[in-house]
């Protein structure tokens, strides 16, 4: 190899790490979203909305009448990236808000993703799921990916990912219920 190789291949390298995922255009090279513009994503502001302790312990209440049996509970309330774990004999619920800057944009990033790089297999594509995340044509704005038992949605600059997991429950069962639970979460987070 020349001299001159190996820095063009780490500069290649570095070029295309850096636009993956993003979303954004060159001008925003090297910033994080807390130093962007308020016009780079207009709307998309950071909130204090969170999961509190208590929002927790209503989901985990919700969780426990849905399986019938008793679960624990634990939160990390802080904004903007709160969650609520839940968790019981064969039970593993994980729901997180982000509420930070651009959390809109960061979702649809996630789903362009899913489906870049699992196109082949449909369990691991985002399936729009109807009355979740904000409204929109095709129900765009809340995906479920069977493989990972997870569903993502959105609504104003609040991205939920629910990842849903109880022993014995086929995955549209299991579908039903994280949409319930998203639902629920979303009403307990809007204020």
């Amino acid at each position: 190899m020349s001299r001159l190789t190996i820095p063009l291949c780490t500069l290649a390298a570095v070029a295309v790490l850096a636009g993956c995922g993003s979303g954004g255009d060159s001008s925003t090279f090297g910033k994080t979203p807390s130093y962007r513009s308020l016009h780079d994503y207009p709307g998309q502001e950071a909130t204090s909305l969170h999961i509190s302790a208590g929002d927790c312990a209503k989901l985990a209440a919700t969780v426990a009448n849905r399986v019938a049996q008793a679960v624990r509970h634990r939160s990390e309330p802080t904004p903007p990236n709160s969650r609520c774990e839940i968790e019981g004999r064969g039970v593993h619920v994980s729901i997180s808000l982000d509420a930070a800057y651009a959390a809109r944009q960061r979702y649809e990033n996630r789903m362009a993703e899913q489906v870049q790089f699992n196109a082949p297999d449909p369990r691991k594509v985002p399936h729009h799921v109807r009355g979740v995340g904000d409204r929109a044509a095709g129900e765009h704005f809340a995906s479920w990916i069977p493989a990972y038992s997870t569903l993502y949605a959105v609504r104003g600059n609040r991205w939920l990912t629910l990842a849903y997991s109880v022993s014995g429950e086929a995955r549209p069962q299991r579908l039903a219920e994280a949409t319930v639970l998203a639902r629920r979460a979303f009403r307990l987070t809007a204020r």
